[in-house]
């Protein structure tokens, strides 16, 4: 019965190290392979290709239907400047004033009070012809000197897009794990190594963000992948 069992339970421990299962007292039989983690990073500058801007100005009144005239005329105004500085109607659109009655104010003093009526109105400008909507929006004096109130900067402030990230992701995903792999190989000669095939990759979230400070309509896209590579010697 003794020998039974001693064959049985060598058999058993046979079968763990073919499996490489045992590590206990015999030592680690199954090691995990060596492998290295990098990053690669893939940046690339690109032309906004879309601007977007929120055109803003005020008409002041006491009356009411004659607000509206006067609303109705500065807004021609408008329009034809946008189309004498490259754009046309297919470029913005015009969008419901927004007209406050100051007599419900609490917070303004009625002696003050010049414009019982106050509507702020807005054209917003959404086109691909950025050197237009880049000149129109240098030029917002010459409105001011045709008796539109344009609002302050905030207001008025033009933002640039980039949407055509899907035509330059693969290029730039590539570009990031060919990154990866030259910083794997330089490790690898570090350590005296070689460089395997891929054991796990992630991609991060691609960024848009502007080039610089003044130069919006310049963007910086970036992506960073992470590789894990195995080693061997």
């Amino acid at each position: 019965m003794e020998k039974k069992m001693s064959v049985a339970a060598l058999v058993c421990v046979t079968f763990l190290i073919g499996c490489g299962i045992l590590s206990a007292g015999l030592g680690q039989i199954a090691k995990n392979p060596r492998t290295v983690s990098v990053r690669g990073l893939a940046e690339r500058e690109v032309d906004a290709d879309t601007a977007v801007w929120k055109l803003s100005f005020s008409v002041g009144g006491n009356d009411l239907p004659l607000l509206k005239k006067e609303v109705l005329r500065q807004t021609e105004i408008v329009c034809a400047f946008l189309k004498e500085n490259g754009l046309d109607e297919s470029d913005f659109s015009i969008l419901s004033p927004e007209v406050n009655d100051a007599s419900m104010s609490l917070y303004v003093d009625p002696n003050r009070r010049i414009y019982q009526y106050i509507s702020k109105n807005n054209i917003l400008v959404r086109s691909s012809k950025i050197s237009a909507v880049k000149e129109a929006s240098s030029k917002t004096l010459e409105l001011i000197g045709k008796g539109v109130s344009v609002c302050n900067e905030y207001d008025n402030r033009v933002s640039y897009e980039f949407n055509g990230l899907n035509e330059i992701k693969p290029e730039m995903i590539a570009q990031a794990t060919k990154n990866a792999r030259l910083a794997a190989e330089q490790f690898a000669r570090d350590s005296g190594s070689k460089v395997g095939k891929i054991m796990n990759a992630t991609q991060g979230l691609f960024s848009i963000d502007n080039a610089a400070t003044g130069l919006e309509d310049k963007k910086n896209v970036r992506v960073v992948t992470t590789v894990v590579y195995s080693i061997r010697n």
